[in-house]
């Protein structure tokens, strides 16, 4: 389980905003000194972000609580973010190309490049439509671990 530190903000019925901000441990990497991730950090600072996740510790607004995520939710989203709209690019391509080549289109690579362009459209579109379904899987949601003093 990944687990993140943060303050409640807002409270709904089940649900919680949670106010994270972003922390880097490069201070106690060796390498910190000659390391571009370590100056990429410096340079960005630290960001807050609001999380809704699921409150079933009943806590309120103004409490520092942990927050968790299933590993495997993680690793779900993710593929589907990144590989439906890969999908759809490379399906609006080699399907041009394979209509073209049965149907005598015309071959031309601007005409697969776009193709590509609308295929991968279709990915973000159907990425849009699974993330709408996903998110009333509350097993995908991240939860209120614990509350802490």
């Amino acid at each position: 389980m990944l687990e993140e530190r943060g303050v409640v903000v807002e409270v709904n019925e089940q649900f919680a905003v949670v106010q994270t901000t972003r922390t880097s441990l490069c201070g106690q990497c060796a390498a910190n000194k000659g390391c571009g991730t370590a100056s990429l950090s410096q340079m960005l600072g630290q960001k807050s972000t609001n999380i809704t996740v699921v409150n079933h510790k009943g806590a309120k607004v103004g409490d520092k609580v942990v927050i968790g995520l299933e590993e495997q939710a993680l690793l779900k989203s993710s593929l589907l973010l990144y590989l439906l709209p890969l999908l759809g690019l490379f399906a609006g391509a080699i399907g041009y190309e394979m209509l073209a080549a049965y149907v005598q289109f015309p071959r031309s690579e601007i005409l697969t490049v776009l193709a590509g362009l609308l295929g991968l459209l279709a990915g973000f579109l159907w990425v849009k439509r699974v993330i709408v379904k996903m998110s009333e899987d509350t097993r995908l949601i991240p939860v209120i671990l614990k509350t802490e003093c």
